[in-house]
């Protein structure tokens, strides 16, 4: 799931610092993506609701204030699961619900999960049906499946620890003030430029202490493919309050280190 969510990033910059509506009437959640001038309607799957103030968790199907056509497949997946979580209500957490949703998106073949706090709770849904929209004219529409091909292949995943390793040994210098400002700005940026193709200054690093690349604190790596054949890198890290996902676009046909066009 993390990579489904990490391809609805790729395609129309899924993130947090979106503008959005939650419109239960209408059946949809709307996205506003300034950026890129998208406006995203997605069709929504409610799982349930998180209360922040007795730390309890409500399945949607139980809560009268959700449209029950945003849970019509909550109940049969509340059945798969141990008796203690098929209750209305139940003391949770905000890591064991969006593994639970990710469980849920899963089983029912979700385009990616989101979560959104609204007052004093927090709402959890699937993605189902996406439809990407600019200028008011209809431009895709993402049909809730997987959308990623996984490579089982290491080499561009040891290039990236590679790349991660030398900027966190400048990181590291600077943060023991063995460097000044200017040195690790200046070998940050040779180091950054010795891996990215696109050379666009929009992308030169930040210093930053500690590192979300730093090799202690990732969960995972993924290499996989998508539509036409475009290349990344992904791993996941834990920040301390919560895990995040980041990506590396490779060109496939570049040789030697210098490879990387993209992040996300």
């Amino acid at each position: 799931m993390n990579l489904r969510n990490m391809y609805q990033r790729i395609v129309w910059q899924m993130q947090p610092t979106n503008e959005y509506l939650f419109d239960q009437t209408k059946g949809e959640v709307k996205y506003i993506v300034e950026e890129n001038g998208f406006e995203v309607i997605v069709k929504p799957e409610i799982l349930g609701t998180f209360n922040l103030d007795d730390k309890t968790f409500l399945w949607s199907d139980k809560n009268p204030s959700i449209n029950e056509k945003l849970n019509s497949k909550v109940n049969s997946f509340r059945k798969t699961l141990p008796k203690k979580y098929q209750k209305d209500k139940f003391k949770s957490t905000t890591e064991f619900n969006s593994n639970l949703l990710s469980l849920f998106s899963y089983n029912f073949n979700s385009n990616g999960f989101d979560s959104k706090r609204q007052d004093n709770a927090i709402i959890y849904y699937s993605l189902l049906d996406i439809k990407i929209f600019k200028d008011g004219n209809e431009i895709s529409i993402i049909e809730p499946k997987n959308h990623t091909i996984p490579i089982q292949d290491e080499q561009n995943i040891e290039l990236i620890k590679k790349f991660h390793k030398e900027k966190l040994e400048i990181n590291k210098q600077y943060n023991d003030e063995r460097i000044s400002s200017d040195q690790a700005f200046e070998k940050i940026k040779f180091i950054h430029l010795k891996y990215w193709l696109n050379e666009d200054s929009y992308f030169f690093p930040a210093l930053s202490w500690p590192c979300n690349f730093d090799e202690k604190s990732i969960l995972e790596w993924k290499e996989f493919k998508i539509d036409e054949n475009r290349l990344f890198v992904m791993y996941t890290t834990d920040l301390g309050w919560t895990t995040e996902s980041y990506a590396y676009e490779i060109d496939s046909d570049a040789n030697g280190d210098k490879v990387i066009i993209n992040e996300y």
